[in-house]
């Protein structure tokens, strides 16, 4: 079975997405079984394959170090068999960061400006897909770690589908968010501290310094060298087939949202990563399926004072941290490679996750 042929028998379907009460108990229900994690293949003579640093072992079980031209850790190869954590070489650059028109979305877009000049430095690599549940799975048995929802008791915030509120359920946690996941579905329930944590172990399972992102580190690769308001467009229309945003499957199980978009995707909350097209860089997910928490802090007025070569945010200008790139409940323009949102980095969120980045250099 391919993995195409995969992703498409695990798209739920909607009687694996009925309410159960007003909280919806998906995970628990039959035919969730987790399966290992999807590989992705493409052909070693492609542009992409090209920029790769993909380490999947060949038959004898040895890297195949020859599909990597850039070089890699050599602690990586295990990581990546181990959790299939796929990195893309992204080359420095620049590019303009935020809005060109601050008031264009009101209120929700005044910290997207005033739009700036940005360098990023050094070369980096970024993770192709958002940390998956098996992932996260393997670092909680792994590392002995119970997660900040999981020690407050609070469990997280989640949409109630019945009012289409945002409740809290303390039995809401990364292992049961409250819908249908596998293994090959991003984590999601996660707090900003929990995904530095995660990069923390996995530092110090390759030697490799692992972190979140940097805000602009992000919508650089967002972007992906692109100026519109998405990475394919200005249409909210351009998101289709490449992000998991609110949409009609969404409105079909919860009446009340009103701004969603006019396609149906066949997933009405987390897709499987890989479901949709990667972006120029080969990113996948950027726009939508879950924000991503980025390493900066959140301060509305920044971008009026960030230096223009690696900003990494205020030293601490509030009790927020960045999170990126709209998910599953938000509308598409939500979604938007400028749209900066922000979280308490204690808290977490059925809509939230992350990805992993390294620097790059020459010594990897």
């Amino acid at each position: 079975m391919t993995a195409k042929e995969l992703r498409n028998k695990l798209r739920p379907s909607a009687s694996c997405c009925v309410p159960i009460a007003v909280w919806l108990t998906l995970s628990n229900l039959a035919g969730c079984d987790l399966p290992p994690v999807v590989e992705s293949v493409f052909d070693s003579d492609t542009a992409e394959a090209k920029m790769a640093v993909d380490v999947r072992p060949v038959a004898d079980g040895t890297p195949a170090d020859e599909r990597n031209p850039v070089g890699e850790p050599r602690a990586l190869p295990a990581i990546r068999q181990e959790l299939g954590i796929s990195l893309v070489r992204i080359e420095s650059g620049r590019f303009q960061m935020g809005i060109a028109d601050g008031s264009r979305f009101g209120r929700f877009s005044q910290c997207e400006g005033p739009q700036h000049t940005v360098v990023i430095s050094n070369d980096l690599l970024v993770a192709r897909h958002e940390v998956t549940v098996g992932q996260f799975q393997t670092f909680v048995s792994q590392a002995g770690y119970v997660t900040d929802a999981e020690q407050s008791g609070k469990g997280c915030n989640g949409l109630d589908v019945a009012s289409g509120n945002v409740v809290r359920k303390p039995d809401c946690v990364w292992s049961s968010p409250g819908f249908c996941q596998t293994d090959d579905h991003p984590v999601v329930c996660v707090s900003w501290n929990d995904a530095t944590a995660f990069c923390r172990w996995l530092t110090s399972k390759t030697g490799q310094t692992f972190r979140l992102p940097t805000e602009a580190e992000w919508e650089y690769c967002c972007r992906a060298g692109s100026d519109r308001m998405f990475a394919n467009g200005d249409d909210a229309d351009s998101l289709r087939g490449i992000a998991n945003c609110g949409d009609l499957s969404l409105k079909a199980l919860c009446r009340s949202l009103t701004s969603t978009a006019d396609w149906n995707d066949s997933y009405p909350f987390t897709a499987p990563i890989g479901s949709f097209q990667a972006n120029t860089f080969g990113i996948y997910d950027m726009h939508g399926n879950v924000g991503e928490w980025c390493l900066d802090w959140f301060d509305a007025d920044y971008f009026a004072k960030s230096p223009e070569a690696d900003p990494q945010g205020p030293e601490q200008a509030d009790t927020w941290h960045v999170v990126r790139g709209g998910s599953w409940y938000n509308n598409p323009f939500s979604c938007r490679s400028s749209g900066r949102h922000d979280g308490i980095p204690t808290e977490a969120s059925t809509t939230n996750g992350f990805r992993v980045v390294a620097q790059f250099s020459d010594k990897n």
